[in-house]
């Protein structure tokens, strides 16, 4: 289903502007931001990561064509560098030594270099002058869920019958979340 140009428009600062080619996700940056992850911060940073990507994929190729979402794994003893392509998303999570930072730093260089529209999401303040320093725009974590709740509102408007996603988890109540959470502990 195509959907109008005003849905991608809207999320841009210029009328008439194209969708970014890439948006590059600092990933735990994010889910320390954003309140639909603060009970899952501590104990199931796994489900963190997986709902992160399962809202980001609603977004490919609507208002970008690509998304990176970057983890890292500096402090973790022995790790290589890995990479995960899931639900239309690159999930990259990086070695042993390199954070989330410098790799994202790296991409936008090379990438920027090959002429990419690229945005990065993330709330680190040092993140976000290196990103615009080094040619990139920016998006804080707030404004970030911002732009895709408004996203979101307006594909529900224009196309009342359609939604990318209809997530089993938005419909179960709360008890039958706890129920199945037992059942899978066991």
């Amino acid at each position: 289903m195509r959907f109008s140009a005003s849905v991608v428009q809207r999320n841009h600062k210029s009328p008439g502007s194209r969708k970014m080619s890439l948006l590059i996700v600092d990933g735990y940056n994010i889910i320390n931001n954003w309140p639909e992850f603060d009970d899952l911060r501590e104990e199931k940073m796994e489900i963190a990561r997986l709902k992160l990507a399962e809202i980001m994929e609603e977004f490919v190729p609507l208002v970008w064509e690509k998304i990176i979402i970057v983890y890292d794994a500096y402090r973790v003893k022995g790790k290589a560098a890995s990479c995960d392509f899931l639900k239309g998303l690159e999930i990259v999570y990086t070695g042993e030594n390199q954070t989330a930072d410098s790799f994202i730093e790296r991409l936008v260089v090379n990438l920027k270099e090959i002429g990419e529209d690229i945005e990065v999401a993330s709330s680190d303040n040092l993140q976000q002058h290196m990103v615009l320093w080094k040619g990139a725009l920016r998006i804080p974590a707030r404004e970030l869920r911002e732009r895709l709740q408004e996203c979101r509102a307006e594909i529900k408007r224009s196309h009342p019958g359609f939604f990318p996603r209809n997530k089993l988890d938005e419909r179960l109540s709360e008890k039958v979340k706890e129920v199945m959470e037992k059942w899978r502990r066991q």
